[in-house]
């Protein structure tokens, strides 16, 4: 019967791992040593009891190790108890009943240990050679261990209404997995009492395996994490279930065999096939199960879900995003549109006067300008055109753009250096990436305000070609730093707080992206990386 023992000792594997687990944390709380103290005597009921199972050693010898495992099994329940009042935080049933439970299950125990009326001797059925035979005491241990486990499970149900959200699901989870695996342990009290039923119970065991892995896993359950994909959580676990079925299909044929008393290999293949089928839609319910208690949903489903969540997202951004630009374009239109009317209140009444009509054309046509300059950047955000894309040299993208503000640099005293590595190229849509460098030329020029230095620098780094455009201006509060790139957020007394974002936006459908590095008074860099063309 090596295929029931291979089920105990994954337990004791499980537990290992998750010891080590336990122990790499830096700090370990109260709730995960409850948890080691309660896996301790689980791995130690499963080594005695996968020993039993397995049959290679004598009588005598496999009867004191069944009487270890039954010693062990009364110390679960205690520290069960203990381990579910601090999940549901209930320290007072603690402080109440544990040391009550505590000292029955010792003494259930050592009279397990020690004393014949506990455990009489082993007995044997189809191909179980060995299984323990309860005798008068055999309910006092059984009895106590469902008392104090009951109450536990008690305990926690009635506690679970007090928590909310992820909290609820992870008790409840708890819970439920815990219960599917005492039940399996149940069925294995039965053979004490000379019932003929085969150890299925003891792979039902390892549900409280998967389900603390998963909430260690997902939910950073009492403080243990774990960094591992999800991916390889859900294969393991699948993997775990097709290995439990196919040791049950093994099982069932070995019990058949022995009952039976069959030896034809032909005779052992069709009635492994017949079990097979038999079981395989058990299998498709575990699994279904697994999918939908611990991830929520099948994989067909969760990829739905992905699905209408990610479209859920894009419409919450585009409104987000519709908001405040119609917040902005709302209070950068405001001003210009209050100057237009005070002077045309003022129409009528000052028409002849020369120098009126001289102010007004001049105030009037410089704000309508400004709200078209504000709509035409509104409409290149909101709206921008795909970039055509060709191979092209930044340098001298950065050059003609350069050339265009030569005049400005002139007028205010600003000295430009650069530094060009020519020997990489980029996809780019060159009209874009100048309305990119002419935006951020613009903010240095404001930023130094006179007598500064601007340095511009390409150089390749791995797979990209980094534009780093350094200015000797002002720079940038650590307060602003974080919204520079958000729509209308200006520190400009006359700024519409759209170019960088524009900016953003095309260095995005390029696949780059852009950094910035700045000190009040120090200056900024901005680092534009640009992937380079194949």
């Amino acid at each position: 019967m090596m295929v029931y023992a291979v089920g105990s000792w994954l337990i004791t594997l499980a537990n290992i791992v998750f010891w080590v687990l336990i122990l790499r944390q830096r700090h370990v709380n109260r709730v995960a040593r409850s948890y080691f103290g309660w896996t301790v005597f689980i791995t130690l009921w499963s080594i005695g009891y996968g020993i039993t199972l397995s049959g290679l050693l004598d009588y005598d010898v496999t009867l004191a190790w069944n009487r270890w495992c039954q010693a062990m099994a009364a110390l679960i329940a205690p520290y069960f108890f203990r381990f579910v009042c601090l999940v549901v935080r209930q320290e007072a049933a603690i402080k109440r009943f544990f040391r009550w439970y505590l000292l029955l299950s010792i003494i259930n125990s050592f009279g397990l240990l020690l004393h014949p009326s506990y455990v009489v001797g082993l007995w044997s059925f189809g191909v179980f050679r060995y299984q323990p035979l309860g005798g008068v005491l055999y309910p006092l241990f059984t009895g106590g261990f469902w008392l104090i486990t009951l109450h536990a499970y008690w305990i926690g149900w009635r506690q679970l209404r007090r928590f909310q959200g992820m909290e609820r699901e992870k008790v409840k989870l708890f819970l439920a997995g815990t219960a599917i695996a005492y039940s399996g342990a149940g069925t294995l009290f039965l053979q004490g009492y000379h019932i003929p039923l085969p150890s299925f119970g003891v792979f039902l065991v390892l549900t409280y395996v998967i389900v603390i892995g998963y909430l260690v896993y997902r939910y950073q359950f009492f403080d243990v994490r774990i960094v591992i994909s999800r991916t390889l959580v859900y294969s393991t676990l699948v993997a775990c279930i097709t290995a439990t079925y196919l040791v049950m299909v093994l099982a069932m044929e070995k019990w058949f065999q022995g009952f039976f008393g069959y030896r034809s290999i032909f005779a052992t293949a069709v009635v492994a096939f017949l079990i097979a089928i038999f079981f395989n839609p058990v299998r498709e319910r575990i699994q279904a199960f697994v999918d939908r208690w611990l991830f929520t949903a099948t994989p067909i489903e969760l990829a739905a879900q992905r699905e209408q969540l990610l479209t859920e997202v894009r419409k919450g951004d585009q409104m987000k995003a519709v908001a405040t630009l119609a917040a902005g374009l709302a209070h950068e239109i405001k001003n210009p549109l209050a100057s237009i009317r005070t002077f045309t209140e003022y129409l009528d009444s000052r028409y002849n006067d020369p120098e009126f009509r001289s102010k007004f054309q001049k105030i009037v046509g410089g704000e309508v300008e400004r709200i078209n300059l504000i709509v035409q950047q509104l409409l290149e955000f909101a709206k921008p055109m795909p970039p055509k894309l060709e191979p092209l040299e930044v340098p001298r993208v950065v050059d003609e753009t350069l050339e265009f503000l030569n005049n400005d640099f002139v007028q205010r005293h600003v000295d430009v250096s650069r530094c060009y590595d020519t020997t990489a190229r980029v996809l780019g849509d060159p009209q874009q990436l100048k309305q990119v460098f002419l935006n951020l030329f613009l903010n240095s020029l404001d930023a130094m305000n006179g007598h500064g230095r601007l340095k511009i620098r390409t150089a390749v780094e791995g797979s990209e070609l980094t534009v780093a455009i350094a200015d000797s201006g002002a720079g940038i509060a650590p307060k602003d730093l974080p919204h520079i790139f958000e729509p209308f957020y200006t520190t400009k007394a006359n700024g519409t707080g759209l170019g960088l974002a524009v900016v953003h936006g095309i260095i995005k459908e390029h696949g780059g992206r852009i950094e910035v590095q700045s000190h009040p008074g120090q200056g900024t860099t901005m680092r534009i990386h640009l992937p380079i063309a194949v």
